[in-house]
């Protein structure tokens, strides 16, 4: 009798004990020199790492958030968590792209606006309700937000290139697009950016 499209078969025990009384009879008639090849390939089989699927990128999962108009996004394995906006205590002497300081678990984390790196000629961004605190390479940071989307699964090597852009406008900052509308950023190079660096000689 054919089976219905959609609908799931019924697992079959009597054939599966079936099979395995013949196995069982079956190995009996074996030679130990042919038991013992048999265990020695299977041994080596299990033995040999697995690899990933030549040729498949890498997925990347992503927690995509939004600044006014654009759409950004970063690595989950970067992601410590998501507050609350609260507004920043301003540190003399730090650059025009930090909001300034929140005491985040008892630490000191230094707050970014990405509204000042991507448009340092612009009059500025207020509407933030999240900070999105993050962590590479032993440094933490956090990028204020408008809000926070949830999170999506993109593969690497689906990533469009970086807009063109001079680098006053943060272009070195984008890993790539996802989707065409969310910009995915380096997390690693926004920590490096000398933009976000405290100079005592700010004024």
């Amino acid at each position: 009798m054919p089976e219905t499209p959609g609908r799931a078969r019924a697992f079959d025990w009597k054939e599966a004990y079936a099979r395995l009384e013949r196995a069982i009879e079956s190995s009996g008639k074996r030679s130990p020199e042919q038991v013992a090849r048999i265990l020695e390939q299977r041994a080596r089989t299990l033995a040999q790492p697995r690899g990933d699927a030549p040729g498949r990128p890498g997925a990347l999962e992503l927690l995509t958030f939004s600044l006014g108009r654009e759409r950004y996004a970063v690595e989950t394995a970067c992601v410590v968590d998501v507050l609350l906006f609260v507004e920043p205590t301003r540190v003399p002497c730090t650059p025009p792209a930090l909001l300034g300081v929140v005491n985040h678990r008892g630490r000191i984390l230094p707050v970014l606006d990405l509204w000042k790196l991507f448009e340092p000629a612009g009059a500025g961004h207020t509407a933030w309700r999240r900070i999105v605190t993050v962590e590479t390479g032993g440094t933490h940071f956090g990028i204020a937000a408008d809000s926070t989307e949830g999170s999506v699964r993109v593969d690497a090597g689906e990533l469009g290139p970086p807009p063109v852009a001079p680098k006053s406008a943060g272009a070195p900052l984008i890993r790539g697009v996802a989707g065409a509308t969310i910009a995915v950023l380096d997390v690693e190079a926004l920590a490096r950016d000398p933009r976000v660096v405290v100079n005592e000689e700010v004024r």
